[in-house]
């Protein structure tokens, strides 16, 4: 773990693909129980500052499944979170039934961009959201900005399709601005993009997809999270997590079954 020089450690988790019923699998992976585990494995090594949960909260997007998740989180934290949507959600429920407001941390604040379109894979910010953006960020200190999809291509094909499709106007503004890292999710694997704004993408809490891949692929990569450690000076170290002995049983045929 990063050394406590950080004035706020911050937990990222993303993608948990829930269902209201806490026993239903999705590819084989029992979705709330690996959820659960990430939250008891990250909460054992440190207390966070926050937590940031960055989209396709549900696979089945019901208030029922919305409040599984909030259940799920407060049994292991009961400090600050932040929620952005995915494509998996549903707006206007998530809203609902999810903290969405941006967090201050000492000298740093946290702004969610909301890159999803109900019942579309790919994202998207649009001018009302860039400028909502721009307004938040027009103020001292640095700033983490968190949001579901990738604004760039990051050598999944199949998975770079979905990227944002305003993603240059995203990395406009943010670069702008002092913003030293964009953390999402979506891509249910690790990555590091060293831009003016570093692209930090983080892995599910259930199961992975295989880099480098023209076409859908699930790898053996263990459920993960991220440590984000921001510092006083405006700098962030972080790393990735897994649960290393966690049982995937991977099943390619199970959409989501009791």
């Amino acid at each position: 773990m990063a050394a406590d020089t950080s004035s706020a450690h911050v937990l990222q988790v993303t993608d948990c693909h829930l269902f209201p019923d806490p026993g239903t699998t999705l590819l084989g992976v029992n979705t709330q129980a690996s959820l659960a585990a990430v939250l008891r494995a990250a909460c054992r090594e440190r207390r966070p500052d926050a937590l940031l949960a960055t989209g396709d909260l549900a696979q089945d997007a019901s208030p029922a499944t919305y409040r599984l998740f909030v259940d799920t989180v407060r049994a292991h934290f009961d400090g600050p979170v932040l929620c952005v949507p995915g494509n998996h959600d549903h707006g206007e429920t998530f809203a609902a039934a999810l903290p969405c407001d941006d967090l201050e941390l000492g000298n740093w604040r946290v702004v969610g961009v909301d890159t999803h379109v109900d019942d579309v894979v790919g994202g998207r910010v649009g001018d009302s959201e860039l400028a909502r953006l721009s307004a938040a960020l027009d103020g001292p200190g640095p700033t983490l900005v968190v949001g579901h999809h990738c604004p760039v291509a990051i050598g999944t094909p199949w998975l770079d399709v979905h990227r944002i499709e305003d993603g240059e106007a995203l990395m406009r503004v943010m670069d702008g601005a002092t913003v030293p890292a964009y953390a999402f999710g979506h891509i249910h694997q690790e990555a590091d993009v060293p831009l003016p704004t570093r692209l930090l993408g983080t892995p599910s809490t259930c199961f992975q997809f295989a880099a480098d891949t023209a076409a859908f692929a699930i790898d053996d990569a263990k459920p993960g999270y991220r440590w984000l450690h921001l510092a006083e000076d405006g700098t962030v170290a972080t790393e990735v997590r897994r649960i290393a002995d966690y049982p995937l049983n991977i099943n390619l045929r199970d959409r989501g079954r009791r």
